[in-house]
């Protein structure tokens, strides 16, 4: 990570390895054929960018990834000789293999006989049955990552988005990383999924092999979205003649939109695709099996929450929208794309609220910067700002005015998320090598999306884990962010529309008609109801509805609300019917409501103060759940509002210049206003300790300008040259937080002592 920097090219060396010839590029770096000069062997390298090297949370993927795929050992797997750092960049080296990928096969020659169909898939499946076993899911299988060798060997590649089924902590759950062709109903939703999604991807390749088409078709992403949640796929047999009609049933099976109606395995899949060549047809009528993970499943450990938090929107929705929606357009659960672009035409290479004196230090407005880092895509004018609505705080949470940093921000929550999948695969034959630059795919946000992004309640959406979604003649910013379990806010649909009628019809045809919404619990009677701004004035419409369109029997509670000045929709979605009370919860306090501009800020921004902060901070909180605030003119250097999961409250951090400041701002909080020992008693503070030390004091005290008022605790750290400043949870909140001056002071201590 901390070599020099300097081009990677062909006829150059990394590390050991002498570069000879370009094999694919895309946005996740690129694969070279090369020759290892210690091992004596030409291979493939897959050099990722430079960027990923400095993203802690993306090396430790990248390790984890890398050892998951490098221990499969079954012989349709391409093997992965090496991987590691060299120069600052990351890097896989693995088996050069002689062969073209499927997609290219197909490109060329068409479909072939049912027998080579079949016999392709069956060592697809041996494959995916050996990493199913190992806990691992692919994620993204399609033909362009089978490769197939002159004698017709099949390779299954590009683990590099594969996902360790028991480990979550580092990835998106439910982020859809894949190819929307081959992608699964349950992928383009927030819930976990299993290997049944892997198994969809199989079934997939056997439609395409045996007729030379897709199963499903649509020019956009939302087409493709909406054909896999709604549509049936058509009989192979109908499509081209040759094909035996008891393969229509296995197929059919295969593409089953729920889970638990597919095949058990995939080389049971394999299996019956291979008895349907000789048998007559007969039926193999989708069943549940008893592995599959349904949607009633128990709800994740709370430490690894999926449920949406009240004051960051939830989960929500899905891009789908044409110039007049309809219910073939619907609204649909998207995850991320995550295709990577296929690169190479003859080998098919796949490029994979503050007290007293500490309020006047802090209290600023968040404000978006002149000096923010520049959109994702430079090149990509940003929407001009326009009025949106605030975050609607109900008035158990408003703040005594606007310009209050602390309930603004405390709405606000990060998320970290490796939204670009890594890529395993590196393979192919004859192709003049020539030299390039990785490129961003077209997931990447510009500038537009971020403007959305700096105006959505909840800044727990993050370049990181949204992404850019094609508009189309009615929007200009469409932005699909996957569930942050770091800062418990679920999935989200951001869109702005280009005029408020087009706004009003996607809203009315999609949500109050196709998903027939209705006015949400503390809502007058009706189809829905008003959403308001900080101001108590009406921002725009919302409405609560119950998402059927993937878990028919297991309803994902949702909301969807408009800000008729912003142009703007945000619909969130939660994991699981029982959460449905953290929809209620959002909706009644509308906590859905995008912030004004006055508040935006590019939820990537942070200054060098906040960043050392951060190095002195308890280790939880990190750029990983934390957001910027612009500090006031005083002592404070740098101001954070902090998020957690499910249960924790919101934390604000204020970093001092040195510790003689750290003790005088504390001491004048101490004396200015009545604080006192939390749980009462004789001295006004305490004791804060840590491994058995003191390393500083801590006191409790009433914050009067909520309404009721609120517990709420303040702690110095002098070392470490910082404060912080946490509120209980209201007492309607849902989630199983700190909501009494007891509880608050025993999640202090349980958690920073």
């Amino acid at each position: 990570m901390t070599g020099e920097h300097r081009t990677i090219a062909v006829g150059t060396r990394f590390g050991p390895y002498r570069l000879d010839r370009l094999i694919g590029r895309g946005g996740m770096g690129e694969v070279y054929q090369a020759y290892d000069t210690i091992k004596d062997r030409t291979v493939a390298i897959k050099v990722l960018p430079e960027r990923l090297a400095h993203d802690p949370v993306y090396r430790q993927r990248f390790q984890r990834e890398s050892r998951a795929a490098a221990r499969l050992r079954e012989a349709h797997v391409i093997p992965i000789h090496d991987y590691g750092e060299i120069e600052g960049r990351l890097f896989i080296d693995m088996r050069l293999v002689d062969g073209e990928d499927l997609r290219d096969l197909l490109d060329r020659a068409g479909p072939g006989s049912p027998e080579r169909a079949v016999g392709i898939v069956e060592q697809l499946a041996a494959a995916l049955d050996a990493a199913h076993a190992d806990g691992l899911l692919h994620r993204d299988v399609k033909p362009d990552n089978i490769l197939l060798t002159r004698d017709g060997f099949a390779y299954l590649v590009d683990f590099g988005i594969a996902q360790s089924a028991g480990d979550e902590g580092l990835t998106t759950d439910g982020a859809a990383v894949g190819s929307f062709r081959y992608m699964a109903p349950e992928r383009f939703s927030a819930r976990d999924f299993t290997p049944a999604a892997d198994i969809y991807g199989v079934a997939c390749v056997l439609f395409e092999c045996l007729t030379g088409a897709r199963p499903f078709t649509g020019d956009t992403n939302v087409q493709l979205m909406r054909a896999h949640l709604f549509d049936t796929a058509p009989a192979p047999s109908a499509l081209r003649p040759g094909i035996p009609a008891a393969l229509d049933a296995v197929v059919a099976r295969g593409l089953a939109k729920n889970p638990a109606d597919r095949f058990r395995s995939a080389g049971e899949l394999a299996a019956e695709a291979r008895a349907a060549l000789t048998t007559p047809a007969r039926s193999t009528s989708a069943r549940p099996h008893p592995t599959s993970v349904r949607p009633d499943s128990p709800a994740p450990q709370p430490d690894q929450p999926m449920s949406g938090r009240p004051g960051d929107p939830a989960q929500p929705g899905r891009p789908g929208h044409g110039t007049n929606p309809t219910a073939a357009q619907t609204f649909m659960r998207p995850g991320a794309s995550g295709s990577t672009p296929k690169f190479t035409a003859a080998q098919g290479v796949v490029a994979p609220g503050l007290p007293s004196s500490a309020a006047n230090l802090t209290a600023g407005q968040s404000s978006t910067r002149p000096d923010s880092p520049a959109p994702a895509n430079p090149g990509t004018t940003p929407a001009a700002p326009v009025p949106a609505g605030s975050t609607g705080s109900t008035p158990a949470d408003q703040p005594p005015h606007p310009g209050r940093t602390r309930r603004i921000l405390t709405l606000l929550g990060v998320f970290i998320l490796v939204a670009a999948s890594l890529g395993f695969a590196g393979w192919a034959v004859t192709r003049p090598g020539l030299a390039g630059t990785p490129v961003p795919d077209n997931t990447a946000l510009n500038g537009p999306d971020v403007e959305l992004l700096s105006i959505a309640a909840g800044a727990g959406y993050k370049r990181v884990n949204c992404q850019h979604v094609n508009t189309d003649n009615t929007t200009t910013a469409v932005v699909f962010c996957a569930a942050n379990p770091d800062a418990s806010a679920p999935t989200a649909q951001f869109w702005r529309f280009r005029t408020v009628e087009q706004l009003r019809d996607y809203y009315t045809q999609i949500f109050l008609g196709t998903f027939r919404g209705t006015n949400c619990p503390h809502d007058p009677a009706g189809r829905d109801g008003v959403s308001l701004g900080i101001d108590g004035k009406a921002a725009g419409r919302q409405t609560c509805f119950a998402d059927r369109t993937v878990y028919p029997d297991a309803p994902q509670p949702s909301l969807a609300v408009t800000n008729e000045s912003a142009l703007a929709l945000a619909v969130f979605s939660w994991a699981r019917p029982s959460e449905s009370a953290l929809r209620d919860y959002v909706a009644k306090n509308h906590h859905g409501q995008f912030v004004a501009p006055e508040y935006g800020l590019d939820p990537d921004f942070f200054t060098d103060a906040d960043r050392d902060l951060l190095t002195r901070a308890e280790k939880s909180y990190t750029r990983a759940n934390c957001v910027h605030s612009d500090p006031p003119v005083g002592a404070a250097t740098s101001v954070l509002v902090c998020s957690g999961r499910v249960g924790s409250p919101f934390v604000q951090i204020l970093g001092l210049p040195d510790e003689r400041t750290t003790a005088a701002i504390y001491q004048a909080d101490l004396a200015q206003f009545p604080g006192r020992a939390c749980g009462g008693g004789a001295s006004p503070d305490a004791e804060w300790r840590k491994a058995g030390a003191e390393v500083g004091r801590f006191l409790c005290y009433t914050d009067s300008s909520y309404t009721p008022a609120k517990s709420c605790l303040l702690a110095a750290h002098n070392a470490a040259r910082l404060i912080y400043v946490i509120c209980a949870q209201a007492a309607d909140d849902p989630e199983n937080g700190p909501k009494t001056e007891a509880e608050l002071q025993a999640w202090f201590l349980r958690n920073f002592g």
